[in-house]
């Protein structure tokens, strides 16, 4: 009986080890197969933001806004079309054949592509912090709360992030758990994310004078409702403190999007209706 419990113990132990070494190399599968696209964004954005800090030319800042904000809309198109592949279409066969929960394989592609963005924007922190005229120079060192104004810069950024492929993923897993009808699917997808994000966005610029989407602004921080970003500004030539435009209520309207979708899409990857491949 001991010998027996023995052999099943080191059998399951060998399992996870297994299971964590599966798990290790798809990581590095994806790393792969995504690290050109993020590369080359993180580099085209850090050389705008190196060339319109050396060269102060106010001309290029146009420029400049139009790159960034060309690469926030290719970014989130790039990812969802990945995750539709994958996890609506199925392409990768051999992915959902492995014996892995489907969640574990989303979880490990959002944290490839979690890096990336981050490693893409930061690039655009070159611009943030070392331009005489930009964010940091300009506001937040004259602000009566510097940490805080640095950490939301970062926080917000980084749970709009978060909480943006959650939401994806969720609208995917639902889409094919509800339907099988490619239309229906896609109606369903689209549905879900504007009503998401219309929602948060919403919420967001409750009370604002004014606003603007997927731009920068020395005037206010920027608010995310998912990963759509917001500057909000007030009736006045500009708010005395930057900080006095830090919202962290979006930041945990994020969070709470990030843990509801990313419950749900977990449960819907993993359910027998889903998984198609018979694991």
């Amino acid at each position: 009986m001991f010998t027996a419990c023995f052999f099943i113990g080191q059998a399951d132990k060998l399992f996870e080890k297994g299971i964590i070494m599966l798990l290790s190399h798809i990581f590095k599968v994806e790393v792969k197969r995504h690290f050109t696209v993020f590369a080359v964004l993180t580099i085209l954005s850090g050389i705008s933001s190196l060339h319109f800090l050396l060269n102060h030319n106010q001309e290029l800042a146009f420029t400049y806004l139009l790159i960034n904000m060309v690469i926030g809309i290719l970014l989130p198109i790039y990812i969802f079309m990945d995750y539709y592949n994958e996890f609506f279409i199925g392409k990768m066969t051999l992915n959902h054949m492995l014996p892995i929960k489907t969640s574990h394989l989303f979880l490990i592609k959002s944290i490839v592509f979690l890096i990336g963005i981050m490693m893409v924007w930061g690039a655009t922190l070159i611009e943030i912090f070392f331009n005489p005229q930009g964010l940091y120079h300009a506001r937040v060192m004259h602000s009566t709360n510097l940490l805080e104004c640095i950490l939301y810069l970062f926080a917000s950024k980084f749970f709009g992030m978060l909480s943006g492929l959650a939401l994806m993923g969720f609208a995917i897993s639902l889409a094919k758990w509800m339907s099988k009808k490619v239309a229906t699917g896609h109606v369903l997808m689209a549905g879900t994310i504007i009503a998401v994000i219309g929602i948060q966005f919403t919420l967001i610029r409750k009370g604002a004078w004014h606003y603007a989407l997927g731009t920068s602004s020395l005037e206010s921080f920027k608010q995310y409702a998912n990963m759509l970003s917001v500057s909000i500004f007030s009736n006045q030539p500009t708010f005395p403190d930057i900080s006095e435009t830090i919202n962290w209520n979006s930041v945990v309207m994020n969070l709470i999007v990030f843990i509801i979708t990313g419950s749900l899409a977990a449960l819907m990857l993993n359910s027998k209706k889903y998984e198609v491949y018979g694991k």
